[in-house]
């Protein structure tokens, strides 16, 4: 090989490194996250409510293996990060308000985003007369 060779052989291997360093720098500095909005059937925020994520619906079913917990802030948010890209099951509770009988899964969450979720938590308290 003559030295010219070498050079641009070099300069190749150098730039194709820079390439896969700067790749896996974006990946890590744009993960996938989610971001979680607890509300009531009104629409009022819900902070100070207890938030789970699970991988899936039997985990979510039993209430075990939650891969990720967290409370809402005072703007009623969760936040998750650094997530699969995948659906995920959401239980969300506050004192006798819960999503049981609402939306409890999201969709397939977009890779390097932050994805937005709305939780609506209802109570279903006994009548009196």
């Amino acid at each position: 090989m003559t030295i010219k060779m070498m050079k641009i052989l070099k300069i190749s291997l150098f730039s194709l490194m820079l390439i896969i360093c700067s790749a896996s720098v974006k990946a890590q500095l744009l993960p996938t996250n989610l971001e979680i909005t607890v509300l009531d059937e009104k629409g009022n925020i819900q902070p100070g409510t207890s938030v789970k994520l699970y991988e899936n619906e039997e985990d979510y079913k039993n209430e075990k293996n939650a891969i990720q917990t967290g409370k809402t802030d005072e703007k009623g948010k969760a936040k998750f990060k650094k997530l699969k890209t995948q659906a995920y099951f959401v239980k969300a509770e506050k004192g006798d308000l819960n999503n049981d009988d609402g939306a409890n899964q999201t969709s397939i969450l977009v890779q390097k985003k932050t994805n937005k979720v709305n939780i609506i938590i209802e109570g279903f308290g006994t009548l009196s007369h």
